[in-house]
């Protein structure tokens, strides 16, 4: 079903639209087409949030709004939410409203997202992941639904992340698998107000201090965190081990599928990001045969260090980063 002329948080015009998954899920996405005037590419752009996030890390407001940026250059963008996250919440079958999921099964949502826009617009999709959205891109990009994808974006996200600080929570894992879930955003909502403050470690973790306004920092801290299922913690473990991410059940691991991709990849880093540094990202593009790799950061001629989150919202992102991603879609949009 379609509604139109439906408002988010910009200027821009946003249609909703909802999908369903083969386990029966209801996704949400929204489209914000080009303004009138701007020549249109041929192929859309899909948008792809990461673990326990949800539309905001594109969209959070109108100066930092991917969407917007990528529309008023002629693309036809699509912003999604997966399962768990933001309005696709609580939208199963009634028997699984409160079951976990996992990485796998967000694997069924990308490419059931990806199928309602092949099949509205006609022509493949150019697919942009950040975090483990970066993940689901590179996985979307040898899958079921590839013949669907004209090219990927992965920023700051693979499956092999021994190198990432992640691995030291791991000593929280015998606590935390005794919850169904975790509800990061009811403890972060009400400590956003501090965020950006005292230049905490936990600021650190996801934005360079001075790269960053403190303002959409502490925006992002507030509407950008969604419950985590104690099934996607589980298997997301596995990225941090020798190896790389596995399956849900353990036979297949994922870093095997990188040699395997043909289309166009660009793949881009944070100088400083201590989620997925950049070894990480550079590592999984030395596997991808057709692959751009990219990393940010004074070293690399920027002005700022970049961090987790600053590839999408650093103060000087939208130049020095996705000027960098709208050139690479437009080289591969009639090739």
């Amino acid at each position: 079903m379609q509604q139109t002329n439906v408002k988010d948080v910009t200027p821009f015009v946003r249609n909703c639209f909802t999908c369903k998954t083969r386990d029966l899920h209801t996704l949400i996405l929204w489209r914000c087409l080009p303004p009138r005037g701007v020549p249109i590419h041929k192929h859309s752009v899909i948008l792809f949030h990461g673990f326990a996030s949800n539309r905001f890390t594109f969209d959070l407001e109108e100066s930092v709004s991917i969407p917007d940026y990528l529309a008023s250059k002629g693309w036809d963008t699509w912003l999604v939410e997966l399962r768990g996250s933001g309005k696709s919440k609580n939208t199963g079958p009634k028997s699984g409203n409160t079951h976990g999921w996992c990485f796998d099964d967000h694997v069924e949502d990308v490419r059931a997202l990806i199928e309602k826009v092949y099949t509205i617009s006609g022509n493949q999709v150019h697919i942009i992941g950040h975090s483990m959205g970066a993940m689901l891109v590179q996985n979307a990009a040898v899958g079921e639904g590839m013949h669907m994808i004209r090219s990927g974006v992965s920023i700051a996200g693979t499956f092999m992340m021994e190198p990432s600080d992640w691995k030291y929570f791991l000593w929280l894992w015998p606590i935390v698998q005794h919850f169904h879930t975790l509800h990061p955003e009811y403890i972060q909502e009400s400590l956003a107000p501090m965020s950006f403050r005292l230049n905490t470690p936990w600021d650190q973790w996801f934005f360079r201090q001075s790269n960053v306004d403190p303002n959409i920092a502490r925006d992002m801290f507030k509407k950008n965190w969604e419950p985590i299922p104690i099934s996607l913690i589980s298997q997301l473990r596995s990225a941090v081990a020798p190896g790389g991410l596995l399956s849900n059940n353990g036979t297949k691991a994922y870093v095997d599928i990188l040699p395997h991709i043909r289309m166009p990849m660009l793949l881009l880093a944070g100088s400083k990001d201590e989620q997925c540094p950049p070894v990480c990202i550079e590592h999984a593009a030395s596997l991808i045969p057709n692959s751009i790799y990219k990393c940010f950061g004074k070293r690399c001629g920027q002005q700022h260090e970049y961090g987790h989150f600053d590839l999408v919202v650093g103060l000087n992102a939208k130049k020095e980063v996705w000027d960098v991603i709208s050139d690479f879609l437009e080289d591969n949009d009639a090739v």
